[in-house]
């Protein structure tokens, strides 16, 4: 079900917690295993209040620093992917829409669930929410990493090495 004008890219938002970059580790696995290129996209808003790179800073000066928190925030993972064609975006905006905007086109959306509850959602908004709603490609929500208790069973279960697949 791919259109002729779907270009072989994924598209993936970072937004540095724990499901972004669960996200991102597993798009660009799903890169790898189908020839794709990868975008790593983190949007965000140019105001001192809610934004720390912001403070102080022109808008290419809070820009860099997102690029450069982005791309170190990512490394470890994608550089276990040689050859992979990585591209970084860090646009202004609202998270859903833009990343909405940004996946026209691409074979596929990945976001990280962040799993926060009613209450932050009705004041901050789903982006994944937004996403399946809204955007024009296949969307894949992975959830955040699951954290074990302090216990026999919790550190059994963190020794062995699962990575939860995505809710489709």
């Amino acid at each position: 079900m791919t259109d002729s004008a779907t270009e072989n890219r994924i598209v993936v938002g970072m937004d540095g917690s724990a499901g972004s970059a669960a996200a991102v580790r597993w798009a660009a696995d799903q890169a790898v295993r189908q020839g794709a290129a990868l975008q790593v996209v983190t949007v965000w808003v140019h105001d001192e209040m809610l934004d720390d790179a912001s403070a102080g800073r022109t808008v290419a000066e809070a820009r860099d620093v997102h690029l450069k928190a982005l791309e170190a925030a990512t490394a470890k993972v994608l550089d276990a992917h040689e050859g992979l064609d990585v591209t970084y975006d860090v646009p202004q905006g609202d998270p859903g829409e833009t990343l909405v905007e940004r996946a026209k086109g691409a074979s596929l959306l990945v976001l990280g669930s962040h799993g926060t509850g009613k209450l932050r959602e009705l004041l901050v908004g789903s982006v994944c929410k937004t996403a399946l709603r809204h955007a024009t490609c296949p969307v894949v929500v992975i959830p955040p990493p699951a954290t074990a208790p302090e216990s026999r069973l919790g550190r059994l279960l963190t020794s062995v090495a699962y990575e939860p697949g995505p809710i489709i």
